[in-house]
């Protein structure tokens, strides 16, 4: 059965219960992995890449993809009156739930601390104190999951423990200059350090971490390579999207890229809007005049409910879906879009082209997209973004 929580901040009681009992009705199709398993914790897409798309959001309705819930909360920064956040998995949305009940009651000291940036002295005594602001079905699921709770849940979703693990072997690197490279603050000495690092040995290792059996075997993630297609390389085309970003980009201001080479942050400064000490106050502020509504459900079963948004972060779940799924998330995208709403989609390294008809409702800023292959902390992910008529 499809789950809808209303996490309140500036809350109608009586607000869109036609669209619940709809999405209560709405079967769920079955998926590849396990629902009610954490699959991604972190903030591992880049919201500036959405900032930059949507422009200003201020008062707007957004529909973002929950998954590890940081992007959500990047964007209830930017003060819109209404954000949802959708995703298939319960576990995802408990999560959102967790993250938004620890930023209202804790300082940012304490909330690094719960979440696991930080080292934290007993974060079951946090979550207690956490407990009663959850709604029902996540009490259920982090009273069943403590010890992700206990270890710092912000690093125990499924991708980031095969990040943790990748990072140990890539350990193996750091006599070669590995560590250092994330210690450079000019991008000129980051640039000359790694035409001496970038060496046939490094690159054997690296392109072989990112082959695609091993992501298959160890990463709990069935759609990252799905449909990429067989023509391109795919350890290759990873080897060589990081390689660029760090050529254009400090390394040690991509948190993603933290997680993946020491399986944690390692420079503060550098982390995500809402875990930021820079926009952390202003991002809690914000939280308290922003409506997030929580839905559990497929994407397309919230585009379904007739009711319509600004602004639309759909992730990457293209990535995710056969050429027939495809088109019809892009249907309900483009019914579901109030005229000139922005849209950010991601894919992994090919976004696959449009329906003749959608791509006629949707102005594209290519030179936006190719900007952001190369700036988003991902490294991997093509774009998809423009404004819907």
């Amino acid at each position: 059965m499809n789950e809808r929580v209303v996490v309140p901040s500036v809350v109608a009681a009586s607000a869109l219960k036609r669209t619940a009992s709809e999405l209560a009705k709405t079967p769920i199709d079955p998926v590849a992995w396990e629902r009610g398993t954490i699959l991604f914790s972190a903030c591992n897409e880049d919201s500036q890449s959405e900032i930059e798309a949507f422009g200003s959001i201020e008062g707007k309705r957004i529909l973002c993809v929950t998954a590890g819930g940081g992007r959500v909360l990047n964007l209830v920064s930017g003060k819109p009156k209404q954000v949802w956040a959708v995703d298939l998995n319960p576990a995802q949305n408990a999560l959102l739930e967790l993250k938004i009940a620890g930023m209202r009651a804790l300082d940012h000291a304490a909330y690094l601390e719960f979440l696991g940036v930080r080292p934290s002295p007993d974060r079951i005594a946090t979550y207690e104190r956490l407990r009663p602001s959850l709604s029902a079905g996540a009490q259920r699921f982090f009273d069943a999951s403590l010890p992700l709770v206990g270890s710092g849940v912000l690093m125990q979703g499924k991708l980031e423990r095969f990040l943790s693990r990748l990072a140990r072997v890539l350990r193996f690197g750091h006599p070669l200059g590995l560590a250092r490279l994330f210690a450079f603050d000019d991008i000129t000495a980051q640039r000359q350090f790694m035409a001496r690092w970038d060496t046939l040995l490094w690159r054997t290792l690296a392109r072989n971490l990112a082959r695609r059996w091993v992501m298959q075997v160890f990463s709990g993630d069935p759609g990252f390579y799905r449909y990429v297609p067989e023509q391109i390389v795919l350890h290759h085309a990873i080897y060589d999207r990081v390689h660029q970003h760090f050529w254009n980009h400090l390394a040690r201001e991509n948190p993603l890229l933290q997680i993946v080479f020491f399986g944690r942050y390692v420079y503060e400064p550098a982390l995500p809007i809402y875990l930021n000490a820079a926009t952390y106050e202003h991002t809690r502020a914000a939280l308290e005049h922003v409506q997030i509504e929580t839905i559990t459900a497929t994407v397309d079963d919230a585009l379904d409910c007739g009711e319509a948004f600004d602004a639309f972060s759909i992730s990457d779940i293209s990535s995710y879906l056969d050429d027939e799924a495809h088109g019809r998330l892009f249907e309900g995208v483009i019914r579901s879009a109030r005229p000139g709403a922005a849209l950010c989609s991601r894919s992994n390294f090919h976004h696959r082209p449009l329906a003749p008809d959608q791509a006629l409702r949707i102005q594209r800023d290519t030179a936006l997209e190719r900007r952001l292959a190369i700036d988003d902390h991902s490294c991997v992910h093509d774009f998809l973004v423009g404004k819907i008529s």
